[in-house]
C-alpha cells in the first residue's frame, strides 16, 4: 500500500498531539498493515546511523533513522547533554543501542550533531 499523497483526506485514529509546535500524530488504518521495518534493525545493532530529529520531550528526543522508523534517544543516556543542543528537523549521528521487537521500540545513543 502506497502512502498518500500530500493533501488527500484520509480518516485515521489521532495518537497523540503536541500543541507548543502544532504536530499531531496520526495512525492509518489502511496504512497500519504496512511491512514490518523494524526486524531489519535488530542485525544493525551497534551501527551508527544517520536520521532528523522529529520530536523533543521530557524523557529525551526522537529520531527518524528510516521511513516508518523512529528511536528515541533517553536522557538518561551518557551523552544525553546533547539533548538541549538539538533541535527539530536537525540531522543528527545515533548509534543503534536497542531493538525491542515485542514493545517495538527503537532505543538510540547520540554521537554527534550535524
Amino acid at each position: 500500500m502506497e502512502l498518500p499523497p500530500v493533501g488527500q483526506l484520509v480518516t485515521g485514529e489521532v495518537i497523540w498531539h503536541a500543541e507548543h509546535n502544532h504536530q499531531v500524530g496520526i495512525m492509518l488504518r489502511e496504512w497500519a498493515e504496512h511491512e514490518d521495518l523494524l526486524p531489519g534493525f535488530v542485525e544493525r545493532v551497534g551501527q551508527a546511523v544517520t536520521g532528523r530529529v522529529t520530536k523533543i520531550a521530557p524523557i529525551g528526543f526522537f529520531v527518524r533513522i528510516a521511513d516508518c522508523v523512529e528511536g528515541l534517544v533517553p536522557l538518561t543516556e551518557p551523552g544525553a547533554d546533547i539533548a538541549k543542543s538539538v533541535r527539530e528537523g536537525q540531522t543528527i549521528l545515533v548509534r543503534i543501542v536497542a531493538v525491542d521487537l515485542e514493545r517495538t521500540r527503537v532505543v538510540l545513543a547520540a554521537e554527534s550533531v550535524a
